[in-house]
């Protein structure tokens, strides 16, 4: 794919690179809500803006009704990574980041893109990339931001978890990081085994599946003005410790509520591995 190389800085001055690709099909328009023309694409936990074949599918997707598209880094891309920060270089990336951050980043994306002349503007997002999505618009949204496009928002609900059948390792996980706060050890990375084998700092694990659920989207979905789509893999919702009940709770979480559309991909695993096609055609058919 040919593209730009591009960088953005956020109001608290972390610097972060994407990839910008400019459609060069004329802008399918639609006549009730306008015309998205660019798009934000956000990898999921440790991704980055090129190592995504799904979001790459994606934005060739959203190229060939005319929508310019930037794959976007967070500041928690990778797992460890040295970014600049005000000016310094320090160690950032999944295992040490705050995914309040998000607003921040996702922000500085939109205002990149508004700058090259986009007044309409979907976020996208895949995984912990559509958490973010949904997370920046709830609670810092932007103004040039129209539609949100959820791919697999994971539940990050520490009450579920702990009722999995992996309940106990969770449980056991949350209690070290616990214990490793409570000695000023938060910040130094450690091998988690749950809910995969990464490293994580002990801090960073409790914001993100600790018992205050911050980042459960569920808790924060209804602050949500835009239309909105939300996709999961059938195969995810059936069989991913992180989905476990959730398509109870989606059932509940549409009536009456139309600014959210929730779709199902048939025999979709988390990464839509050989679904890509459905994927692209179901946003397709939601943006018309």
């Amino acid at each position: 794919m040919h593209g730009e190389i591009v960088h953005t800085i956020t109001s608290d001055f972390v610097r972060l690179h994407g990839f910008y690709r400019e459609s060069k099909e004329t802008l399918v328009t639609n006549s009730e809500t306008g015309a998205i023309s660019a798009a934000i694409l956000t990898h999921g936990l440790g991704g980055n803006f090129y190592s995504s074949r799904l979001l790459f599918h994606l934005a060739q997707v959203l190229e060939s009704i005319g929508i310019h598209v930037v794959i976007a880094n967070t500041r928690g891309h990778d797992m460890i990574n040295s970014s600049t920060w005000a000016g310094k270089t320090r160690s950032v990336g999944a295992a040490f980041e705050d995914v309040a951050d998000s607003k921040m980043d996702i922000s500085a994306w939109a205002d990149f893109l508004a700058k090259r002349g986009h007044a309409n503007i979907a976020a996208v997002g895949h995984s912990l990339g559509a958490i973010k999505s949904i997370y920046s618009q709830a609670f810092a949204p932007h103004p040039n931001i129209k539609n949100i496009i959820a791919l697999s928002a994971t539940r990050l609900s520490y009450a579920k978890l702990s009722d999995s059948p992996r309940g106990e390792l969770f449980r056991d996980t949350i209690k070290k990081c616990e214990s490793l706060v409570e000695q000023n050890q938060g910040h130094n990375p450690i091998q988690v085994p749950f809910p995969f084998p990464t490293w994580m700092s002990p801090q960073g694990y409790l914001d993100k599946y600790g018992p205050a659920e911050s980042f459960n989207w569920l808790n924060f979905i209804d602050r949500i003005e835009i239309p909105t789509l939300m996709l999961f893999g059938e195969r995810e919702l059936n069989e991913n410790v992180a989905f476990e009940g959730l398509r109870d709770d989606l059932a509940l979480l549409t009536a009456g509520w139309n600014s959210l559309t929730i779709q199902e991909i048939e025999e979709a695993d988390h990464f839509y591995t050989s679904r890509f096609n459905e994927v692209g055609e179901n946003i397709l058919r939601w943006l018309a």
